[in-house]
């Protein structure tokens, strides 16, 4: 790990590299979405005032609750709102929204089939210097369970915004981890987004390499450190974690006869395990490496430190690849 001098800084400021990188997307697409339709509603539970909410307050400042720490409540006042024909939208720390609200979420909004899109900012890794408290890392396990709610991690801003206007078109109750702070850009153009189906972003024969979220741009770029070394990789976009793309998964098994799995989330209950479930219950005898985060209490750091301490790397990645296709040709 590099020992150059990091900064610490407080993402509520708004004024530091470590504030969300979606902050900006989600609110000018909340603009035009409000624009488009006279049902767009914002409910943040003290979020405060920055570049994902200051613009919708602005131009549309009585169709935004803030509801103070109380991400329950906020959950609930939407689904009320939903009932009543509007679309609302949750907008909440990605290490409280899903823990606190689970019950909120299912039985409020999901259960009923209500048309509200929850939105976890700050995720995963993002805040991980507050402490272990503020890492966002079990969402995948803890929603995966609750009918009717489709979960979606957005890989880059471009994909954000597609993602939240796919939603607020199928009408259904959605939840979205916003993108990463330490993510590259993956889409060029907007991509087109289907519930439930997995984007392949690069096609290759020797091993597929699937990731979600923050995992996805790592799994590009360890593509083209592969390329360089003669080893072809396919690229998936596991955008959808439920409904789950099963069918993809087991063709790039019998394709590739390996897969590198990478996400932003305890891989002992997450996308590695959503993989490994579906090729076992298709029995199909695949080669599988998981690169995410340990099943324990992490490190406080900042980001990127904690990224390269826990191997959520491009280099990493392709590490593991390398090792998977050597096994294959052996």
């Amino acid at each position: 790990m590099s020992n150059a001098t990091l900064e610490m800084a407080d993402p509520f400021s708004y004024t530091s590299a470590a504030e969300v990188e979606g902050g900006a997307i989600i609110g000018r697409t909340l603009i035009e979405l409000a624009q488009e339709r006279d049902d767009i509603v914002l409910i943040a539970p003290d979020i405060g005032r920055g570049p994902a909410t200051m613009p919708f307050i602005e131009a549309y400042p009585d169709r935004y609750i803030d509801t103070g720490i109380a991400e329950n409540n906020s959950v609930s006042i939407a689904a009320g709102l939903a009932a009543d024909g509007y679309r609302p939208f949750v907008l909440g720390i990605g290490a409280f929204l899903a823990p606190k609200c689970v019950e909120q979420i299912r039985t409020d909004i999901a259960m009923n089939r209500l048309p509200v899109t929850l939105i976890s900012a700050w995720g995963g890794l993002d805040m991980g210097y507050f402490g272990t408290s503020h890492h966002g890392l079990d969402d995948i396990s803890l929603l995966r369970g609750i009918p009717h709610l489709t979960v979606a991690f957005a890989a880059d801003n471009t994909a954000m915004g597609a993602m939240m206007r796919t939603g607020v078109a199928d009408g259904g109750p959605l939840y979205i981890r916003a993108p990463s702070s330490a993510g590259n850009d993956v889409y060029s153009g907007s991509p087109r987004f289907e519930r439930g189906k997995a984007n392949v972003l690069a096609q290759g024969k020797d091993v597929a390499l699937i990731g979600t979220g923050l995992g996805t741009a790592l799994c590009a770029q360890a593509a083209a450190i592969l390329k360089d070394t003669g080893v072809s990789a396919t690229v998936v976009d596991m955008a959808y974690l439920k409904p789950f793309d099963g069918d993809t998964v087991c063709r790039l098994a019998r394709e590739t006869g390996g897969l590198v799995v990478v996400e932003e989330h305890n891989s002992a209950a997450g996308l590695a395990s959503l993989v490994a479930e579906t090729l076992g219950r298709g029995g199909i005898a695949a080669r599988l490496a998981a690169v995410g985060l340990p099943d324990d209490d992490l490190a406080i750091a900042v980001p990127r430190q904690l990224l390269e301490r826990y191997g959520l790397t491009a280099e990493a990645i392709a590490a593991k690849a390398r090792a998977l296709v050597g096994r294959r040709k052996s």
